[in-house]
């Protein structure tokens, strides 16, 4: 995996997370997650390029859904997958949290 300088605060979690891929569905957990995606494990294998759609609780007991992901990479069982569709109310959750968890650091 090359190194990739990024701009944007990843945050450790531990969130579970439901993921469909055509007609497989996956679960599993986000152990990663950032205001641009998210690494997840789980039960259904990914493959770089693929778009999945995710539906992730987060710590606040709030559910964001993506509409749409793209996996960026894989590794063993892990994946991080590329926020690209996501809606208004999902993405105001998500920056809720992460501002959150800014004013904590």
């Amino acid at each position: 995996m090359p190194f990739a300088l990024r701009y944007h605060y990843r945050f450790p979690v531990f969130s579970l997370v439901k993921y469909e891929r055509g007609n497989g569905i996956g679960y599993g957990s986000v152990t990663n997650l950032s205001s641009l995606g998210w690494r997840i494990s789980g039960s259904l294998p990914l493959e770089q390029g693929e778009v999945c759609a995710l539906r992730v609780r987060l710590p606040t007991k709030q559910w964001v859904s993506v509409a749409e992901g793209k996996v960026r990479w894989v590794h063993g069982g892990e994946c991080g997958v590329e926020t690209v569709v996501i809606d208004k109310t999902s993405q105001a959750r998500l920056n809720d949290y992460i501002q959150a968890r800014l004013k904590a650091l």
